[in-house]
């Protein structure tokens, strides 16, 4: 494994590059287009994900090389590798990622590859943009501290609405939380009146599995050829 040959940000890219100063990440994280920047969105709200490294190696693949998008590393130590590409793309791609998925298998590490459907679904990346405007706020501690003390007094959670009803503040506080990661989705990322929110204490995963089933993906089988 290789440092990354390609540099995101360079004046030849003929593609939008964004630089992603997100509420919830102590570092900016760079993508190339809006679907990879859907993803980090996205991927920033889970709160067992401690990093996203964007183009973090160059893996040596039989003669191959390949670059993965991202890297996510959890708060549990364990590191996932992501790919962002275009549905109808998938197939071109199907046996470097199958190889892909083969080397990092041999290091204990997942591969994911994810498509623009998969990210879009829900119209949850708008979502995503719309909570990291309100994680930039800064809401009176008594006020984040009932709303916390609600969220723990529930495993199975509430929703947003019977949340903030709870705890007598507005639905922007919910959204601010959500967005920092001191409260969490606990099926998939929504605030419909069907979708709990958590305290992060509650989570059943504390890896990449849990973004994994927010996202409703598993991880790409070596030996399968298949993202089952």
């Amino acid at each position: 494994m290789n440092a990354p040959v390609r540099k995101l940000i360079k004046p030849t890219t003929p593609r939008t590059v964004h630089l992603l100063h997100l509420s919830a990440l102590e570092s900016p994280v760079q993508a190339e287009a809006t679907t990879e920047a859907d993803f980090v969105c996205l991927a920033a709200l889970c709160p067992a994900v401690r990093s996203i490294v964007s183009q973090p190696c160059t893996l040596d693949l039989d003669g191959h090389q390949f670059t993965p998008d991202f890297r996510v590393e959890c708060d549990s130590g364990a590191c996932s590798y992501w790919e962002v590409k275009l549905e109808a793309r998938f197939s071109k791609y199907r046996t470097l990622f199958t190889a892909a998925a083969g080397h990092l298998q041999g290091r204990g590490e997942h591969f994911y590859a994810i498509s623009n459907v998969s990210l879009r679904q829900r119209n949850q990346h708008k979502l995503a943009r719309l909570l990291d405007r309100y994680g930039k706020a800064r809401p009176k501690e008594a006020d984040v501290e009932r709303v916390l003390r609600e969220a723990r007094s529930r495993s199975a959670g509430f929703t947003a609405a019977e949340l903030a009803t709870r705890a007598q503040v507005a639905p922007e506080l919910i959204y601010h939380l959500l967005a920092r990661r001191q409260l969490s989705f606990k099926k998939r990322i929504g605030i419909g009146s069907a979708d709990p929110l958590i305290h992060p204490q509650y989570l059943e995963k504390q890896d990449d599995l849990l973004l994994a089933s927010w996202f409703d993906v598993s991880p790409w089988h070596a030996n399968a050829g298949a993202n089952s």
